[in-house]
């Protein structure tokens, strides 16, 4: 499903002079690319619960296509880059990173609650404090404090792993039923924080602490 487009004909505009952006969202059920300019852009998102690495690089060709994009244009490979989903947070580095030597881009790795925090401030409106709630494992999941302060989005606390029936805040709580992870959200972070891109080697996940979903033998 084409969740945003920009501009569908490459034939429409010039990108020779313009950062590419190629994004990423792969740490849920939702399976989501992005690519263009800050004029043009495409995104592609699936509802794909555990399919993310048959359908990712195949939405990476159709997206590059849908726009006349060489890979070897692609300035930045951005991903969403957790916490989340253990397997979908290593398999948007793994493929950032791949693609980002193969074309001598750089990388950009974009915090996952901020990224969804992007998106309960163009649903919710403005609130200056908030909170993200997104479903890690069993009855535990990640949460995050963010402020919005008229133009971005930042974190007061950052993500921590607790148990759903614990939550108790005062401040609003936005979760991950209630608001769907894009693509376009890593998209525009990672635009706007170009003196933030990193080389290709430094793909990274971000993981918080009791994330790890195996624990060795007793």
């Amino acid at each position: 499903q084409i969740a945003r487009n920009c501009s569908m004909a490459a034939s429409m505009f010039s990108i020779p002079f313009m950062s590419v952006i190629l994004a990423l969202e792969t740490t849920s059920d939702i399976c989501s690319v992005a690519v263009g300019t800050q004029e043009h852009q495409i995104v592609q998102s699936k509802n794909a619960p555990r399919q993310h690495n048959k359908l990712l690089l195949q939405m990476v060709e159709d997206v590059c296509n849908s726009l006349g994009i060489e890979r070897q244009a692609i300035n930045c490979v951005a991903f969403s880059a957790g916490p989340g989903s253990f397997t979908g947070v290593r398999l948007g580095a793994a493929v950032a990173q791949g693609i980002a030597l193969g074309v001598n881009a750089e990388v950009f790795c974009a915090p996952t609650s901020l990224c969804m925090a992007e998106q309960v401030v163009r649903i919710a409106g403005g609130k200056s404090v908030f909170m993200t709630q997104r479903t890690s494992r069993r009855d535990l999941a990640y949460l995050a404090k963010i402020g919005f302060d008229g133009k971005r989005c930042a974190f007061i606390e950052e993500d921590r792993l607790v148990s759903t029936s614990t939550v108790n805040c005062k401040d609003p709580i936005y979760t991950d039923e209630s608001v769907s992870l894009s693509a376009h959200d890593v998209f525009e972070m990672a635009w706007r924080n170009q003196d933030r891109w990193l080389p290709a080697a430094r793909a990274l996940p971000i993981y918080v602490e009791g994330d790890h979903p195996w624990r060795p033998q007793s």
